[in-house]
C-alpha cells in the first residue's frame, strides 16, 4: 500500500517560500538587443539596396561601403559616448562597469566585404534572369543580415582588455 503524501498547507504558516516569478535582467535585455539590431540593419542594406535599383553595381557597391564602413562607426561612437556617460554614472554611485566582449573591428570588416560579395554577385548572377534582380538581392541581404547576423553575432565579438582570462565572449 503506497504512503500518501502529504502537502504543506496553504497559507502564510507554510514552511517553503513560494516561487518568485522570473525578473527580467540584463542578462534577457541582450538576448533580444542583437536580434533586433540585426533586423534594423537587415532591413537598412536592403531598403538601400532596393532604392538604387537600376543603378551599376559599381554604384550598389560604393554606397554599401559608405553605409557599411561610415555610417555604422559613427553609430558605433555614439553608442560608446552614451556608454561612457553611463560609466561615469556608475562611477558616482560606486558600482563597477561590466566587463562585456566587444565587437572586433577586424572581424566585421571582413564579415561585411563578405556580405557586399555575396550581394555583387548575386546581383551579377540573377541579372537578365529576373525582371527585378535587384529586389530579389535586396529581400536576400535583409535575409541574411537578419537570420545569419544573430547567429554569428558571436564570432565577431573579441573579450574585453581586463576581462578574466577564463570568461567567455
Amino acid at each position: 500500500m503506497p504512503t500518501p503524501t502529504r502537502h504543506p498547507p496553504p497559507g502564510p504558516l507554510s514552511s517553503t517560500p513560494a516561487p518568485r516569478p522570473p525578473v527580467p535582467g540584463p542578462g534577457r535585455r541582450h538576448l533580444v538587443k542583437p536580434y533586433l539590431a540585426y533586423l534594423a540593419a537587415g532591413l537598412v542594406l536592403g531598403v538601400t539596396w532596393a532604392l538604387n535599383e537600376g543603378t551599376p553595381p559599381w554604384e550598389h557597391a560604393a554606397k554599401l561601403l559608405v553605409l557599411l564602413f561610415v555610417a555604422a562607426p559613427l553609430l558605433h561612437l555614439a553608442r560608446r559616448r552614451r556608454a561612457a556617460r553611463r560609466a561615469d554614472h556608475r562611477a558616482l554611485h560606486r558600482q563597477a562597469p561590466p566587463h562585456q566582449p566587444h565587437l572586433s573591428f577586424v572581424r566585421l570588416a571582413v564579415a561585411k566585404i563578405s556580405l557586399l560579395a555575396l550581394a555583387l554577385g548575386a546581383a551579377w548572377l540573377l541579372d537578365g534572369r529576373f525582371d527585378h534582380p535587384d529586389l530579389a538581392v535586396a529581400v536576400g541581404l535583409t535575409a541574411v543580415v537578419s537570420i545569419l547576423g544573430p547567429l554569428l553575432h558571436r564570432f565577431l565579438l573579441v573579450r574585453a582588455p581586463d576581462a578574466s582570462p577564463d570568461a567567455r565572449p
